[in-house]
């Protein structure tokens, strides 16, 4: 049974919100002022997740969206809303966060805006069917994979190679079986991992390194599952990135920033933000975005990650460039082991770069340390918020929240926050 409603806002997931008898309804596609018939599909939260049956009158900020399988493929959330209202509402989602734990919202910068086609990496969803393999993106809260033939998000280098990689894939995949594909563009073409579960035999890696020379890739890697060890099948070209003046190999499928542009805008506010001759603690640094872009201006780096693999083409990248003395790499859980105030005593800055998560600990312990200056990079504003306020408490000022929009049509949003000690 479907009702009327009128959308009164936009939810922190992009979903519309109407009101009826005092309780909230989750619209997802909807923008304030449409007129909707709706049918509710079950509870979230302390409301209603419900679906548009009808469209009746549109609100004033909708628009056509950019892609073909918007409304199905589950990878944005808002391009029907038009843009001047899209990015007030991202901006919204920056001072709502930094307000919420007594901030001042006027520190909050204005919106860096991103463009189609800057997402450098993207991991697909794939399932072998009868007909062949089905490759693309989730629906929305959904197991179901919907087939993409275009994703105006993805640079277009990566989304040229989907019609290749679903023929030269199908042989190889097992009936029935699921598993997943993700391509990074790197500065010498298409890194492509296959997590494929099922073994290899000669036959296949030989069609494997086939594909990659027909499809022109730099290297193609295969994993037996998402938390295997990959291993590369061909390596045609070395699939380096730039961080400063350094060229860094990623592992494959490493984490990078999502956009090229974005990370640009990333590094320069970072970079702006750390004192010149500084002794810097990277922390969640990865491969190096950071710590290999401030190499050369701080009197040195100590980068600490948990992850093995990215530290080490980090520190290969550091001893190829002659920076291996001013840049130190350490492995090590921060969510478990924080770096407390004794062993940040020789770092005066600090970069900060946790996963959507946060890092909670690791906040609490900066909070106590004697750091002059934190540079926090994240990608959820919730968890920001709530580790901003401990470096508040402890007596880091707020000077400056930049929010990026590296997340094109997505809710998410980047925030780059400055925090100094008062004196």
């Amino acid at each position: 049974m479907s009702e009327v409603v009128t959308v009164a806002g936009l939810g922190v997931a992009g979903d519309g919100i109407a009101v009826v008898a005092g309780e909230r309804l989750f619209i997802p596609y909807a923008v304030p002022g449409d007129r909707l018939a709706v049918r509710r599909e079950g509870r979230r939260g302390e409301g209603w997740r419900a679906r548009i049956v009808e469209r009746l009158a549109d609100g004033p900020d909708r628009a056509p969206p950019s892609c073909r399988h918007f409304g199905t493929c589950g990878g944005c959330a808002l391009q029907h809303l038009a843009e001047p209202a899209y990015r007030a509402w991202k901006q919204r989602r920056a001072t709502d966060a930094v307000a919420r734990h007594g901030l001042d919202p006027a520190i909050v910068a204005p919106l860096v805006p991103t463009v189609p086609g800057d997402r450098r990496r993207i991991r697909l969803a794939a399932r072998r069917i009868a007909a062949g393999l089905v490759l693309g993106f989730n629906a929305a809260e959904s197991h179901r994979i919907i087939e993409i033939a275009e994703c105006p998000v993805a640079a277009p280098a990566l989304a040229v190679l989907l019609p290749g990689l679903r023929r030269g894939l199908t042989p190889l995949w097992p009936a029935g079986a699921e598993g997943e594909v993700a391509l990074t563009l790197t500065d010498a073409g298409v890194d492509v991992l296959v997590i494929l579960p099922a073994p290899l035999d000669a036959a296949a890696r030989t069609a494997l390194a086939a594909l990659a020379e027909a499809l022109d890739l730099a290297r193609l890697s295969v994993a037996r599952g998402p938390a295997a060890t990959p291993e590369p099948v061909v390596e045609r070209r070395s699939p380096t990135v730039r961080f400063g003046t350094v060229d860094v190999v990623p592992p494959p499928a490493g984490f990078l920033q999502a956009g090229r542009a974005a990370e640009r805008t990333l590094v320069g506010l970072v970079t702006d933000a750390v004192p010149a001759d500084a002794r810097v603690a990277d922390l969640f640094a990865g491969c190096g975005t950071f710590s290999l872009a401030l190499a050369g201006r701080a009197r040195r780096v100590r980068a600490v990650d948990r992850d093995g693999p990215a530290l080490d083409a980090l520190a290969t990248a550091a001893r190829r460039a002659g920076l291996a003395g001013r840049v130190a790499v350490e492995r090590r859980d921060l969510d478990r082991r924080p770096l407390g105030p004794a062993e940040l005593a020789d770092c005066d800055t600090v970069i900060l770069d946790p996963p959507r998560a946060g890092a909670a600990a690791q906040a609490e312990a900066l909070a106590r340390s004697r750091a002059a200056c934190v540079v926090y990079v994240s990608c959820n504003p919730a968890t920001f918020a709530r580790d901003a306020a401990h470096l508040a408490g402890g007596g880091l000022r707020a000077e400056r929240v930049t929010p990026v929009d590296q997340f094109l049509w997505s809710p998410h949003v980047e925030l780059v926050a400055v925090f100094r000690r008062s004196a």
